[in-house]
């Protein structure tokens, strides 16, 4: 398995890619690809199947359900040749065989491995044994999943992801936090307010990091942001124990 986590402060350190040399990219802003002896470019709709079959986690998919993902508005018969037709071309345009087909099942062959599945490993690793991950790692946090899939499916999967790397990302910030590593938990508090502006416990691993920095006044004005938006938006102010933390830090 890639080094992708320690046990304490974090260290330099370099994701390997496994088996066959190919690793499937779903992760970040640059597309859907295979990596690997150069980028291999892919069709949108072959970049959708591959992510589709990818994110099953090793499970054969059927036909049917590869379909009703793929042209939900097609008639069987059109389903069924509009998926063989891709079936040909992705393996076509690809340097190896990385899907196989038996029947009504279709998967992706053992050999290529996905920056999803191991980002999945750093969240397991961050719930499981409070393991801090390297920079690698926790990069993989930040980056959205198959960000230009627009099918219905994927906003579903995109939306358990987000759910899954924001709280592992602000649990990441707590244990920098706790280990003294303050300017990584600000930013890593940075990152989470702006992608959630109204989620308090990230404004409350702000104000922690900014106090810890040195910068009262960066975490005072933070504060009132939020208080700001939260009384114009929902019509509630923020948490008074964030504001006690500034008074406990001055």
């Amino acid at each position: 398995m890639p080094a992708i986590w320690h046990t304490h402060a974090p260290i330099s350190g370099v994701i390997t890619v496994e088996g066959n040399g190919r690793r499937l990219c779903l992760l970040g802003e640059d597309g859907i690809h295979v990596e690997g002896h150069g980028d291999i470019r892919l069709s949108l709709s072959s970049a959708e199947l591959l992510a589709y079959l990818a994110l099953r986690d090793g499970h054969w998919a059927r036909r049917p359900a590869i379909i009703r993902a793929m042209w939900p508005d097609a008639p069987e018969q059109q389903g069924r040749r509009l998926l063989s037709r891709l079936l040909w071309r992705t393996n076509r345009d690809l340097p190896e065989r990385l899907i196989e087909a038996e029947g009504e099942l279709v998967s992706l062959t053992d050999g290529l491995t996905s920056d999803w599945e191991q980002a999945l490993v750093v969240i397991e690793s961050i719930e499981e044994t409070g393991a801090l991950p390297v920079p690698e790692g926790a990069a993989l946090l930040r980056r959205p999943l198959m960000a230009e899939v627009s099918a219905s499916w994927a906003d579903e999967q995109r939306a358990h992801w987000d759910r899954q790397r924001f709280h592992a990302l602000l649990r990441v910030g707590q244990m920098l936090l706790a280990d003294g590593h303050v300017r990584q938990a600000a930013d890593t508090a940075s990152f989470l307010t702006s992608w959630d502006p109204l989620d308090e416990p990230s404004h409350e691993l702000l104000v922690r990091s900014l106090i810890g920095m040195g910068a009262p006044g960066r975490a005072a004005e933070s504060l009132r942001a939020l208080d700001k938006r939260l009384r114009r938006e929902l019509g509630v102010e923020a948490d008074p124990q964030l504001f006690a933390l500034l008074r406990q830090g001055s």
